[in-house]
């Protein structure tokens, strides 16, 4: 018998999320949105090297890439129905908010150290808004370790051993725990770049 969302959830820290949340229209808009904004993106490049641990309980680490908000059509995605229900079935919480979302965009080369994100983030959401963004790599193991320890666990390890494979699809998000799942990407292998889309959910009630 199938896992229900919530017990996927306290079980592997992960939630499926079904391709209409999102019609084939709006991808598009978030296409050519991505498009416009791309020329506007931030450099985003922490060279400080090993795990920083946060107040939060995040960790931050060496990363780069180029980042930007979005717009209109990256909003009603991350503010649509069918998402915040899937939040919300997944982590059993009732008022689940997105407070964070953006685009993120990846230069061949561009990676991301393995790090956890803030500490806000009740669930992430992600995929790649282009096809070439290969599988990202994660700790699933690790969710229930405090940040401390796994930061004297990994030491300066940017992409660890014996980590798992989860899949960044095309144009379908996926649901993760990303605020305790120690989780990484490893630099783009591409010939152009790749952009990901990243939405984060908290629960305003607590």
């Amino acid at each position: 018998m199938a896992m229900t969302p919530r017990q996927l959830w306290l079980a592997e820290g992960r939630a499926v999320i079904t391709e209409d949340v999102a019609d084939l229209g709006l991808w598009d808009e978030i296409a050519e949105e991505a498009a416009r904004c791309e020329p506007h993106a931030v450099v985003r490049h922490n060279q400080r090297p090993g795990l920083l641990v946060m107040r939060d309980g995040s960790i931050t680490s060496p990363q780069r890439c180029r980042v930007h908000t979005g717009g209109d059509a990256l909003s009603r995605l991350a503010m649509s129905k069918g998402l915040a229900e899937a939040a919300g079935e997944a982590t059993g919480r009732a008022r689940m908010t997105p407070v964070r979302f953006g685009l993120k965009f990846y230069e061949p080369g561009d990676y991301m150290h393995v790090h956890r994100d803030d500490g806000k983030c009740g669930i992430t959401f992600s995929c790649g808004l282009t096809p070439g963004l290969v599988s990202m790599g994660w700790l699933p193991r690790l969710r229930w370790l405090t940040s401390r320890q796994v930061a004297d666990r990994l030491g300066d390890t940017p992409y660890p051993d014996g980590g798992e494979t989860f899949p960044v699809r095309h144009r379908v998000l996926t649901g993760f725990d990303g605020s305790r799942i120690p989780h990484w990407r490893t630099p783009l292998d591409s010939p152009s770049r790749e952009v990901l889309i990243t939405i984060c959910f908290t629960d305003l009630s607590v």
